[in-house]
């Protein structure tokens, strides 16, 4: 198998990593939630049908295994990447990361107040590495905890009308925004695409900084502590909403468990300077 990137990913990755520019902001709850009627119906029934919102609020942690397959532009794949990842949700966000990369361990962890990055145990001091932890760590939580998140304080959503997906499916369309100070990436624009009637997750397209697009199929759910849970998404380059191009990541996510307990040292940084 080929592990080398070619320059068609590398360019999707460093794109996508912009999009998703470092903001040392952490969640807060007195932002407003903005929604007119039509988006707040259907992101309610989004709610109920992944099994209520209610019952995501009474989580306190997550844990999952992720696995992500990168593609070329040719559909040839060329990386393969097995994480592990453990959050803390209340009362207080904490998270770590791990994995291995071309025979290195690496961890991202965030301790409730800033991310690091460690390579085989030892810290990171790039501004680089420091803010591709902070993104990892609250982007993929954010992709994983659909549609729960769409309630989060400093949401802007606005229902967009119908369209047809490409496979002929019908879809309700969702734009979901947020004010300054509302999670890590408040540049970014997102659409949700639901089935009307059920208020199933089908899909979403991004469109980030310098008019970049990209979108993922939502292809599984599984059920876990009453939740269901996106375990496969396909990802896409794309150039305007709802128009993927090629394909460029396959993710499973398994061993799905919330209210994991943690020692008390789990998400301490060593070695902060």
């Amino acid at each position: 198998m080929n592990f080398r990137l070619n320059s068609f990913v590398v360019a999707f990755l460093i794109i996508a990593l912009e999009a998703c520019k470092h903001h040392d902001t952490i969640e807060r709850a007195d932002l407003p939630v903005t929604m007119d009627d039509s988006s707040r119906v259907i992101i309610d029934r989004a709610n109920v049908y992944a099994g209520g919102f209610n019952t995501w609020q009474q989580k306190r942690s997550l844990s999952f295994d992720k696995k992500t397959i990168s593609y070329d532009s040719t559909g040839a794949i060329v990386r393969e990447l097995n994480q592990h990842f453990d959050y803390v949700l209340q009362p207080e966000f904490h998270a770590k990361i791990s994995y291995v990369l071309h025979d290195t361990a690496i961890t991202l962890i965030h301790d409730g107040m800033k991310a690091r990055k460690l390579y085989n145990g030892k810290l990171s001091s790039k501004q680089k590495d420091i803010d591709g932890a902070w993104n990892s760590c609250f982007g993929s939580q954010y992709v994983m905890c659909m549609p729960y998140k769409l309630k989060d304080p400093g949401i802007k959503a606005a229902y967009e009308g119908m369209v047809t997906l490409l496979d002929g499916v019908p879809a309700q369309v969702v734009k979901a925004s947020y004010v300054k100070g509302a999670g890590s990436n408040p540049d970014n624009v997102w659409y949700y695409f639901f089935e009307p009637g059920t208020g199933k997750l089908l899909a979403n397209s991004l469109n980030g900084k310098y008019n970049y697009w990209d979108y993922t199929r939502y292809e599984g759910f599984e059920k876990s502590g009453g939740l269901l849970m996106p375990v496969k998404r396909i990802g896409y380059t794309a150039d305007t909403l709802n128009k993927p191009l090629s394909k460029v990541s396959e993710i499973t996510q398994s061993h799905i468990v919330f209210d994991k307990r943690f020692r008390e040292d789990y998400f301490h940084i060593p070695d902060v300077p």
